[in-house]
């Protein structure tokens, strides 16, 4: 283990001579490793990859899934050459180096990066790639099932059906993309998106074939590529009177300074802490039921890990749909129950879940040996996938309702 990682602790990792700004933030650390994306923008900081890093703690403590919470970024213009940029994630890979080759650091894709940048790297370091690992493709997806699913009973609960609501997406990307087309489908309207290029509204609904397309063809220019819809400011989006918010751009989204002016009556959250913890309580104060981040996003995680294992895509939406909705009903039912703000309740039970993950960790036992060695060998691909998926669901579901 590096011997300054005493978690929670940011590492910086920079080199002046070749432009690198950047820094990897651990939260938390489960059998000497932690695991997180690596992301690669122009405004990425130590603080909020500190905050993105806990997040990620608390999604595997809900989720029961026994990773440590990391978080890594490079500051790095939106216009670089490609060449530039595997040079920058290179600089950063020799920064940390130890922890990659020794598998202490487990990096996955984020904002700005994709599965074969972090192969790229990590090649380019001689650090050899497991067969099996970082091939997934369907993190959005994997994300909007459980923004989807945290909506559903969230909206239920506020006496609005899913299927019947309002709904505004910050950010369609590849979350706000595939929630739009997932409730889209269920019967909601969505009638506002944004990007970073600005955000458009039509309160008889927006075309969401006509906004996938665009979104394919054009990137974030898809808002000006759309007819028969009213152009705003991405920051009105946000204040628009409809019943359900997606957040799925940057953090801290909602704060101080527009809570008062948010009209949603529910808020599922997709991107990583897009509401301060003050503005949250001030939404809970005003009746608006905000599903926490590292609950209604954590199916990218759920979802990957869940690939990973050779379970099918179409047997992770039912898991969703069958086991995690549940979750979250219980979560929000706990809640009211015991007159709890929701954040509390789900910090509680994701901490106490990982503490648990953790000291159960430290207990060494032939079984966990085997239970690792399998994990090598399948991860190497010495294990056919077949078999490993049709036992995986039921650890999954186990780890979910805290069977560990």
């Amino acid at each position: 283990m590096h011997p300054s990682l005493e978690p929670p602790v940011v590492l910086e990792a920079s080199d002046t001579d070749a432009g690198l700004t950047g820094w990897l933030a651990v939260d938390s650390v489960i059998d000497e490793h932690f695991c997180g994306g690596l992301r690669m923008l122009p405004d990425v900081s130590a603080p909020e990859l500190a905050a993105l890093a806990r997040a990620m703690t608390l999604k595997h403590g809900f989720l029961g899934i026994p990773h440590g919470g990391a978080k890594a970024g490079i500051q790095c213009r939106e216009d670089v050459s490609a060449g530039e940029r595997m040079r920058l994630l290179n600089a950063f890979g020799r920064k940390m180096k130890d922890l990659l080759a020794t598998r202490t650091y487990l990096p996955g894709p984020d904002m700005g990066t994709s599965n074969q940048d972090i192969r790229d790297m990590l090649y380019n370091l001689g650090i050899r790639v497991p067969r099996r690992a970082l091939h997934g493709t369907r993190s959005g997806w994997y994300t909007s099932l459980t923004v989807i699913a945290a909506a559903r009973v969230a909206c239920l609960s506020q006496g609005v059906p899913v299927e019947r609501s309002t709904v505004a997406i910050e950010g369609f990307g590849s979350v706000g993309g595939a929630v739009a087309q997932g409730l889209h489908g269920m019967g909601s309207r969505i009638v506002a998106v944004s990007t970073q290029r600005g955000a458009i509204h039509s309160p008889r609904g927006l075309d969401v074939a006509e906004l996938l397309k665009a979104s394919r063809e054009h990137g974030s220019r898809v808002v000006d590529h759309v007819a028969g819809a009213q152009r705003i400011d991405k920051e009105s989006l946000l204040e628009l009177d409809v019943d359900l918010l997606v957040p799925c751009a940057r953090h801290y989204s909602i704060h101080e300074d527009n809570v008062e002016r948010i009209r949603a009556g529910t808020i599922s959250c997709g991107a990583n802490v897009p509401v301060t913890e003050e503005a949250e309580k001030v939404l809970a104060g005003r009746g608006i039921l905000c599903v926490p981040d590292f609950v209604a996003n954590a199916g990218g995680v759920l979802g990957g890990t869940m690939d990973f294992a050779g379970i099918r895509p179409a047997s992770i939406a039912s898991f969703v749909t069958r086991h995690f909705e549940r979750k979250v009903s219980l979560l929000i039912e706990r809640s009211r129950k015991e007159g709890a703000y929701i954040r509390d309740a789900a910090e509680q039970l994701a901490t106490d879940r990982f503490a648990r993950m953790r000291n159960a960790s430290e207990r060494r036992s032939p079984g966990k040996g085997i239970f690792f060695l399998g994990l090598h060998l399948y991860r190497s691909g010495l294990i056919p996938r077949l078999l490993v998926g049709a036992l995986a669901t039921s650890y999954f579901r186990k780890r979910l309702d805290g069977e560990f």
